[in-house]
């Protein structure tokens, strides 16, 4: 599961880390000052808000309570407020509404907070409430002002996993419904999420993830994020992040101006390459992997479709497909790795080639930097001897010589494959998100009869009225019945094409972190012989160099917090 993470207290917190570094150091005045308001302008004032809205009998309240994971709005069938209340939680700001048909009258106060939300959760029930007219010109309105809409089933009568036929149905009256209010692009503008909030609550109390997993809760909370990514809240996040980065870089650059050893700065110099690298990485990949998964996302459901009456190979074609993305993804990654690791190999080569005065601080310092770059090298390396002496370690052209694009592209290719056995693609997320859907809800269609030629000849031959009118009245029937299936196939294929949409998102988000952690994890271990020296120097008194380090890596985690809140689907 995505999770709905507290985005505005880890940026806090970074933006605490950087200050309290920054501050010691009165160069860095100017630069600071504007780091600080971009925090207290762009981010702290941007709080994404969710807004739950619907019939007052519902369980809008229920659902809000497992939301936020707490008992803290009152679960009735009566309204029981007149007006916005708002929960805060995790960063976000959730909206409880006065319920559609509450006999208080304030809608007014309902319409003016549904500008302000971000995404719009329209609570109905499965027990026949949504086919009142009353709930589709309020869903009309949120559609009119603008607003994706999150339609949420709560299945009050528990036929999630036992009569999925019937919530099948439910959706496809919905659909129809929303359409016959004259709704344009309904197809666009909502999508629909069962959930049994009893169960959630029975999960969540007895902590037992199952129960939750099969409430729908997990599946609402995927759907909620990928929305969140693509709202204006979440552009200013990037932006304001965006900024913060390249006013963090100005801040680095200027106490890097502090220190005066040279092999501080050629340390420093190696290790911002090497962050570089890993953004140009994560750029490159993270944009490899949304157009994959968005391929993905728009070809999966004809797949699918096409073989909707093969519903025990679904699961196979869906895990084959996902297995196929994984595939690319991991060789782009090796591409981008033989890129990196070249001028990664450039990097140590130059760095091994600096004159340091023999008679110098700094002397041994360097020589056990090259000691350890060549250890970590040949660990990585099985065609190289477990036996190297301390000349040969130490010797520059050894270094210089040595094969970093095999051994980081070997290690790596192991480490992100161990990182995304750990996540929910290939089979288990087929099963869990597609392969039952597809299972249960996609209808068997099967050939259409020509019942109508049929019954014509039929008519032809006996010719009299009676007869006419008994095949009129099949005919009708008939059509009726064609029309109906026309109509839940349609909405099949509608809500196939949205699980495939947010599976992708899902799927483009899994393989982000894993390629990331795998390339951050392989890359340490070639930084870690420079970061330990500078270990070393603050112990000595070097603070400089260790501040340094510790704003690069605070600089690395806003640009992977950047990408993560980015969306793969459009």
């Amino acid at each position: 599961m995505q999770e709905l993470k507290n985005y505005q207290e880890e940026l806090k917190i970074k933006a605490e880390k950087v200050t309290g570094v920054a501050k010691k150091y009165p160069e860095t005045e100017i630069n600071l000052k504007k780091f600080r308001e971009i925090n207290e302008t762009k981010v702290r004032t941007v709080t994404p808000e969710i807004m739950v809205y619907g019939i007052y009998s519902a369980g809008k309240s229920s659902l809000l309570n497992e939301l936020i994971g707490e008992n803290k709005a009152a679960v009735s069938d009566i309204p029981t407020t007149d007006k916005v209340t708002y929960y805060e939680w995790q960063g976000y700001k959730i909206a409880d509404t006065p319920g559609v048909f509450a006999p208080i009258a304030h809608e007014e106060v309902t319409q003016e907070h549904l500008k302000k939300a971000d995404v719009v959760l329209y609570v109905m029930s499965t027990t026949g409430s949504n086919e009142k007219l009353e709930n589709y010109q309020r869903l009309k309105a949120i559609a009119d002002a603008g607003k994706k809409i999150i339609i949420v089933l709560n299945d009050k009568n528990g036929d999630m996993g036992r009569n999925e036929e019937a919530i099948r149905i439910i959706k496809q009256k919905v659909a129809v419904n929303m359409k016959s209010i004259g709704i344009e692009n309904v197809d666009e503008k909502y999508c629909i999420v069962t959930i049994n909030a009893l169960r959630a609550k029975k999960g969540r109390e007895k902590n037992n993830p199952d129960l939750i997993e099969n409430s729908g809760m997990n599946e609402l909370k995927d759907v909620i994020l990928t929305e969140l990514k693509r709202t204006s809240s979440f552009e200013i996040l990037r932006n304001a992040i965006r900024e913060i980065e390249g006013n963090l870089n100005a801040i680095i650059k200027t106490i890097e101006g502090q220190e005066n050893s040279a092999l501080i700065r050629k340390m420093n110099e190696v290790l911002e390459t090497f962050n570089r690298q890993k953004m140009s990485m994560r750029s490159q990949i993270n944009h490899f992997i949304d157009m994959r998964a968005q391929m993905l996302g728009e070809t999966l459901p004809q797949i699918i479709w096409e073989n909707r009456n093969k519903k025990d190979e679904i699961e196979k074609i869906i895990s084959s497909e996902v297995e196929n993305l994984n595939k690319k993804v991991q060789e782009e990654i090796q591409n981008q790795l033989k890129e990196t690791a070249a001028i990664l190999q450039m990097e140590i080569e130059s760095f091994a080639e600096i004159k340091i005065n023999a008679h110098s601080q700094d002397a041994e310092s360097f020589k056990k930097i090259l000691e350890n770059l060549a250890a970590v090298n040949e660990n990585l390396s099985k065609e190289i001897s477990t036996e190297v002496g301390e000349e040969k370690k130490s010797d520059m052209t050894n270094l210089a010589a040595m094969n970093i694009t095999a051994n980081l592209v070997s290690e790596s290719a192991k480490t992100i494959a161990k990182n995304l056995a750990k996540t929910t693609i290939g089979k288990a997320l087929a099963g869990t998100m597609l392969g039952k859907f597809a299972g249960a809800v996609i209808p068997v269609i099967g050939p259409i009869i020509t019942i109508v030629s049929v019954l014509s000849s039929l008519g032809s031959i006996f010719g009299g009225n009676d007869d006419r009118k008994k095949i009129d009245a099949q005919l009708a029937k008939q059509n009726e019945q064609e029309r109906r299936r026309v109509e839940a196939e349609m909405q099949a294929r509608q809500e196939l094409n949205q699980k495939c949409i947010y599976m992708a998102d899902k799927l483009a988000s899994e393989l982000k972190k894993s390629s990331d952690d795998g390339i951050n994890e392989v890359l340490a271990k070639y930084e870690e012989p420079f970061k330990k020296e500078i270990e070393t120097r603050k112990q000595e008194g070097q603070q400089v160099a260790d501040d340094v380090n510790n704003l690069r890596e605070i600089f690395n985690e806003y640009n992977q917090l950047r990408a993560e809140i980015s969306s793969s689907i459009r």
